[in-house]
């Protein structure tokens, strides 16, 4: 995509395939940024960037409270809880949208911000990782931290939340990607331009773009995709180091 924001419409559409363009255009970039205008694309990432890292902190925060609970607690019902939370992995997304939309309409979130970021905030997946993750933690540390008058909530927040920090980075990264890419809810919930997320802004370029406006619809494409390129190239030591500690979490 890169790439062929740099070429001509001409060179893009050949069949003669070039990597590298022989007049590489700069100024496609420019054009690309002003190319999309409802809304404006510096809008539209806003509004993509406080959906999804409002949703994944209130996720992250939330999964990884019960699963603190669930991995280091034992209460009567406990297993019952957990085995819910797995039952919810079952069941495909599509069948929660209607009622989904219904009580958004009830609670009269509909074209606002809240209908995006509440609906994804409880995560089945998400806390059966984190309780995977939180049981490899020792309860030598924990005890340890009672015995010092530590209360339960400064427990998981001075404890857990440090020592789960791979897991929360390698979670969050993965539901920052789903959110950031999601279309199908917002499309349902926004009808106001001026709230729409960035993937709703570029779906309304396809039936616009003719073979003269290629190149302005990849630069487009490749703004969008930079925030996740990036935050990849950031964490990928803690995406890694997540991962293999879920990898080889307690059953």
């Amino acid at each position: 995509m890169f790439i062929a924001t740099l070429k001509n419409p001409a060179e893009i559409q050949s069949l003669n395939i070039k990597w590298i363009p022989e007049n590489p255009n700069w100024e496609h970039f420019i054009e690309a940024w002003n190319y999309v205008d409802t809304p404006p694309l510096w809008r539209a990432l806003l509004n993509s960037t406080i959906v999804t890292v409002s949703s994944v902190a209130l996720q992250l925060l939330g999964s990884s409270l019960v699963g603190y609970v669930l991995a280091k607690h034992k209460f009567r019902g406990n297993n019952m809880i957990f085995m819910w939370i797995l039952a919810q992995l079952m069941i495909p997304g599509a069948t929660s949208l209607v009622p989904m939309y219904v009580l958004m309409n009830w609670l009269k979130w509909y074209n606002t911000y809240w209908s995006l970021i509440i609906p994804g905030v409880f995560s089945a997946y998400t806390i059966f990782l984190m309780r995977q993750y939180i049981i490899t933690i020792p309860n030598d540390i924990l005890d340890a931290a009672r015995l010092s008058g530590c209360s339960e909530f400064g427990l998981f927040w001075r404890m857990i939340l440090p020592l789960s920090k791979p897991a929360l980075v390698a979670l969050g990264l993965i539901n920052f990607v789903g959110s950031w890419n999601d279309l199908l809810w917002p499309m349902l919930m926004i009808k106001n331009s001026d709230w729409f997320t960035v993937q709703m802004a570029l779906s309304g370029l396809w039936s616009r773009t003719q073979y003269p406006y290629l190149h302005l619809a990849a630069g487009a494409i490749t703004f969008a995709a930079m925030p996740v390129i990036i935050l990849t190239i950031i964490f990928q030591k803690y995406l890694i180091k997540g991962w293999t500690g879920l990898s080889y979490a307690k059953r």
